[in-house]
């Protein structure tokens, strides 16, 4: 997404409204809707006293003075105001979005507590937990991190022995395109069974999920590079470890990578399911825990924080795939 914004910004024309003015009726609109929010979270008498409202009118009113200094440095710089268009759109959806979950929950009360919860119960909750969702985060954090480095490996691994000897690909792939399909959940009595601590399971369970994609997608990759790029290799006296680091597997990277992000989100859903075996900490053992109590504000701002976590480590992954294949850039659509 960064990318298709730096996109914008070079390609878009050096005109006088680009370099004086932020986007005028889209950004009116968004601005007004979160004053809204904040105008209605503190005025606006709360019908479910769960919270006082305090906190989460004060935080919507400083994300309106944020937006406000935005627009401020938009109007002098061509750049911030091609990003201000570029996210005005979601400004405006997510200041609707939150002026319809604060009505209907804490001014009107149409969503009633324990399975709904206001923007300021949800403030609470994240200040009440902070320390238990921090605990949880860092744990989940480290075994996916863990868990996906270990699977990342033994793919690739795997994927390039398969794409490159004939002989590990006669015996390998049977293997892989039986056992690689099933799903990382269905072997948690195995792995009950078999893992010498349910830490270790876990981290099985995580890598399992990785492995598959990475290898398949690996060995994908390996095979689909030009017969050519050998051929001239050779022709210039390149050793067979040569081939195989500085022609096959530079060649495979874009495969690699789909094969990543397909392990990243894999690895994702089995994170949760891997909680389950034992660990006494983790956004996912917190979910469930939480839901047994039906303490749903908790379990909610559990999953809030495993979203965030989801999508920060894709960005960063997106990161690393643009500056590894810049090269790329200018052959295909980013």
């Amino acid at each position: 997404m960064t990318t298709t914004i730096d996109a914008a910004v070079a390609t878009a024309p050096e005109t006088v409204a680009a370099r004086r003015y932020p986007p005028t009726i889209g950004f009116a609109v968004a601005w007004a809707l979160w004053l809204l929010a904040a105008v209605t979270t503190l005025s606006v008498p709360d019908e479910l006293q769960v919270a006082a409202p305090l906190a989460a009118g004060v935080l919507f009113s400083v994300w309106t003075l944020v937006l406000t200094g935005w627009a401020i440095v938009a109007y002098r710089h061509r750049e911030t105001t091609l990003r201000l268009r570029y996210w005005t759109p979601w400004i405006a959806v997510i200041g609707v979005w939150i002026l319809f979950w604060e009505f209907s929950t804490a001014k009107t009360g149409w969503l009633e507590p324990p399975y709904f919860a206001s923007p300021q119960h949800m403030l609470l909750v994240f200040y009440d937990d902070a320390d238990v969702l921090a605990s949880s985060t860092w744990h989940s954090l480290l075994l996916l991190l863990v868990g996906f480095v270990i699977g990342a490996v033994a793919g690739l691994g795997t994927g390039i022995a398969l794409g490159w000897s004939k002989l590990a690909a006669y015996w390998g792939n049977p293997v892989l395109q039986t056992v690689g399909p099933v799903p990382a959940a269905t072997l948690l009595p195995l792995v009950l069974v078999l893992a010498p601590t349910t830490y270790s399971g876990s981290i099985f369970m995580v890598a399992f999920g990785v492995w598959f994609p990475v290898a398949v997608l690996t060995r994908a990759g390996i095979a689909g590079v030009a017969r050519g790029y050998f051929d001239v290799a050779q022709t210039l006296g390149a050793s067979k470890r040569f081939l195989i680091w500085r022609v096959a597997v530079p060649g495979a990277l874009p495969s690699i990578f789909t094969g990543l992000f397909m392990g990243l989100g894999a690895s994702l859903a089995a994170l949760a399911v891997a909680e389950l075996l034992g660990v006494k900490d983790g956004l996912g053992w917190y979910i469930q825990w939480t839901k047994g109590w039906a303490a749903y504000p908790r379990m909610y701002a559990a999953i809030v924080i495993m979203v965030l976590v989801c999508r920060t480590l894709m960005l960063l992954l997106f990161r690393v795939r643009n500056r590894v294949l810049i090269w790329e850039k200018d052959l295909v659509r980013w």
